[in-house]
């Protein structure tokens, strides 16, 4: 009952803390802004909006140094425009369109960064350019589907997902499916191997495991196993996006190599989400409370997990489909797996984790969602191996350098 107090206050809290980092540049400046703004929806909405927004500062960025091929368009800036200024207005057109809210926050941040810029013809430059990018990144957004209504109607066989205790709810976000992707035009090439034949190993290894490790009142679950798994009740977005700052820092790398940085993971992050949800609808596999409690040997029809289930179907997990696909670009384009990072979840007392490397972080997540009880393994691992293929193509395809 603590745990699940505990993780009924993380998730009511109105603040995230994001890892303490000194000030970089106007991308990770502008990365802890779109956090700021908009943090409390869940991670697939939040992870859009990032994604549209650190797609124009690329843009922007990119129309004045040159460096990469565009994203969205050829923008053409005047010479001597300030990518300080082109960036911010960037991010501060979109985010101000797409989350209206926090504009007058949104205005204060601007503001704040364009007072460090001499008036003049190069900061008007930079504005102008920065104000077009974002009207044409929200244009072409507006009909991507995320505004769209569907429903995922749940099986009735074994091995089929059902709506799950308490709530019973209906599946979450289904129309997410049928958004417009960022990185791909199709996931046909994600090597999706799908969940484990019920009458196979896998899945009586898998149901065993979750059914110790992942009850409410396991005896064999570590204390920080429970820590863990209450962390990542966090939108994955927050501590990825920490992650990136972390690494941005250390490297030392320029605003526009930042701002393609940024752009890139959240893109191939959000991807992660949508095809997932692809899948999840196409294979609709029961999350581990129904199997346990309904198993074909030893039921167990009061076994709860440690966490509420989420209300979608178990293959594969959101969380470490977005992990892989973050971390897969993280570690591509920096050419390091060692970043060490850290997050926190719940505001200023709230909840603190840190990591070493973007793999060790990737296993924690994966872990964690077993250790949950929400997810089995197989969900939880190919997940992660799934997110790996969509950073791959993303690298390969998008904002490449200009030979």
């Amino acid at each position: 009952m603590k745990v699940r107090k505990l993780c009924a206050v993380l998730c009511t809290a109105a603040a995230l803390t994001l890892s303490p980092l000194a000030r970089g540049d106007v991308i990770t400046d502008w990365n802890l802004i779109a956090m700021d703004a908009t943090a409390g929806p869940p991670t697939p909405v939040q992870g859009r909006i990032l994604s549209i927004a650190h797609g124009a500062m690329f843009d922007a960025a990119n129309a004045i140094e040159r460096r990469y091929t565009p994203y969205l368009a050829e923008f053409k800036a005047p010479t001597g425009a300030s990518v300080i200024a082109a960036v911010a207005a960037a991010g501060h057109g979109v985010l101000a369109g797409l989350v209206p809210g926090q504009k007058a926050m949104l205005d204060g941040a601007l503001a704040t960064t364009l007072s460090k810029i001499a008036d003049g013809a190069s900061k008007e430059d930079g504005l102008a350019l920065g104000r077009e990018v974002a009207q044409a990144y929200i244009a072409v957004r507006s009909n991507d589907g995320i505004g769209a209504k569907d429903q995922h109607m749940p099986g009735a066989g074994t091995g089929q997902w059902q709506p799950t205790p308490p709530a019973h709810a209906p599946m979450a976000l289904p129309h997410l499916a049928n958004v417009l992707p960022f990185t791909a035009k199709s996931f046909d090439f994600l090597d999706v191997k799908g969940p484990p034949p019920l009458d196979s190993a896998a899945n009586a290894r898998d149901l065993d495991e979750v059914r110790r490790v992942g009850a409410r009142n396991s005896n064999v679950r570590t204390a920080d196993q429970t820590a863990s798994a209450i962390f990542w009740v966090i939108n994955t977005t927050v501590p990825w996006n920490a992650a990136a700052r972390s690494a941005a820092q250390k490297a030392g790398t320029s605003v526009v190599d930042n701002a393609r940085v940024f752009a890139l993971m959240n893109m191939a992050g959000e991807d992660a989400y949508i095809a997932g949800w692809q899948i999840k609808r196409k294979t609709s596999f029961w999350r581990p409370v129904t199997a346990i409690r309904n198993a074909a040997s030893n039921p167990d029809p009061a076994w709860d997990p440690l966490l509420i289930t989420p209300a979608h179907p178990d293959y594969p997990s959101g969380h470490t489909i977005y992990s892989g696909a973050a971390a897969g670009v993280l570690q591509r384009l920096f050419n390091t797996d060692q970043v060490a990072f850290s997050a926190t979840f719940g505001g200023p007392n709230g909840v603190i984790r840190g990591w070493r490397s973007l793999s060790e972080a990737e296993k924690d997540v994966q872990g964690a969602r077993i250790w949950a009880g929400i997810h089995f393994r197989i969900a939880s691992e190919q997940g992660g191996q799934l997110g790996h293929a969509i950073a791959d193509r993303a690298v390969e395809t998008l904002m490449r350098p200009i030979q």
